[in-house]
């Protein structure tokens, strides 16, 4: 199945001989269920990555790339066989370099009967569609371009940078980013938008653990949790994500953990998280930063692949709450830095600061996008501002 016409010849070859024909696009069909394949995300942007391909079948099976163009020589498949069902198939895919979108079809044959599903990469620097809101499975693509307000600089060349988004109610929104240290397998910022559309719902905590696909193995396995006193410690929070199965599930993926102390995850920063989700409940938008810092730290934990991630040594958020029925401050911004230890009490003032304080501790420059939409002026006074007196926050 290396070109058109094979794949032309075969399809004929079936239909002739009566054989009954399955497709992932034809929802009627009653065998999907029993013989099926799907890939996580059909449409990505034009940077190299990998996911996952689900495979439904009751007993032996075939899987093979085609194209139009004939062989397909910038993606493949970890696994070309099996029997039974398999959801940890991985597709890997290179960077397409080209102006020009490129498909394939991922094929499951079972030696009697076929069905297929397609995949479509970008044009180079492309999103899916041209939709920035379409940009799950984003792999090393500079986002900042799409004007989303949450997002920091990506211009650390020590770090990968991916973006995951969802599907509800037949539209795409963009779930959350993060920039990612490979050598310490935990993200050091996670970047999200916050505001009742997200949190009202009742999707629950699915705790859908999984290796993120956008990753695979070079993800923190986040199945048996840490060693110790650690705790799988989110950083996008799951209850920020009540708006559906999918957002929710995403909070879930190794590359949103870290081994965070149980004291400091289920004390301080949970009333932190608390706070800002009620911030954002009264706003039109909050902005979301969390993040970790590792510098400082030597000290390793094991995630249950046995591969090492490092401990972080302090947590933060930036916070930037837009509020257009204040005619007085609809843009006011705040940012906390915790040590990783235990706190006795709850999160006050005196626990917070400015953003440019936060990021001369960091060296992130967060809210890139701020300037372009408040302009650079009024984005330097939101920035210097000293949170604790003000009656927005507290």
């Amino acid at each position: 199945m290396k070109s058109r016409s094979i794949f032309k010849v075969a399809v004929a070859v079936i239909a002739a001989c009566g054989l009954m024909l399955t497709s992932c696009s034809k929802p009627e069909d009653k065998t999907r269920d029993i013989f099926h394949v799907s890939v996580k995300t059909p449409k990505v942007g034009s940077g190299k990555g990998q996911q996952f391909v689900s495979v439904k079948c009751s007993g032996s099976w075939t899987l093979a790339l085609v194209a139009d163009e004939g062989e397909v020589d910038w993606a493949e498949l970890s696994v070309t066989s099996g029997q039974g069902d398999k959801n940890n198939v991985v597709l890997k895919y290179e960077v397409n370099a080209t102006e020009s979108t490129r498909s394939l079809k991922i094929v499951l044959d079972n030696g009697v009967k076929w069905t297929d599903c397609a995949f479509e990469q970008a044009a180079t620097g492309q999103h899916p569609d041209d939709d920035p809101d379409g940009s799950s499975g984003q792999v090393n693509v500079d986002l900042t371009k799409t004007g989303w307000l949450e997002l920091p600089a990506m211009d650390d060349p020590a770090l990968g940078y991916y973006s995951h988004s969802f599907k509800m109610g037949g539209k795409t929104y963009r779930n959350y980013s993060f920039g990612w240290s490979q050598k310490d397998r935990v993200a050091l910022w996670v970047a999200y938008p916050l505001c009742k559309f997200y949190t009202n719902g009742s999707a629950g905590r699915t705790n859908a653990w999984a290796l993120d696909p956008l990753l695979g193995e070079d993800s923190a396995a986040p199945f048996g949790g840490y060693a110790g006193s650690y705790a799988r410690g989110h950083q996008i929070p799951s209850a920020d994500r009540q708006c559906c199965y999918d957002a929710n599930a995403q909070t879930f993926y190794g590359t949103n953990m870290t081994p965070q102390l149980n004291d400091h995850n289920e004390g301080i920063w949970s009333d932190l998280e608390g706070k800002v989700r009620g911030w954002a409940d009264t706003s039109d938008t909050t902005y979301v930063v969390t993040g970790v810092t590792v510098s400082a730290s030597s000290k390793k934990e094991r995630d249950s692949y046995g591969n090492s991630v490092t401990i972080p040594d302090a947590y933060f958020k930036a916070v930037l709450k837009y509020n257009k029925a204040s005619t007085f401050a609809p843009w006011t911004a705040a940012a906390f830095y915790l040590e990783h230890r235990a706190y006795s009490g709850s999160i006050t003032k005196s626990h917070s600061m400015s953003i440019d304080e936060l990021e001369e501790i960091t060296g992130i420059d967060f809210f890139v996008n701020l300037p372009a939409k408040v302009g650079e002026e009024q984005a330097a006074k939101l920035e210097a501002a000293d949170p604790a007196s003000s009656s927005a926050w507290w």
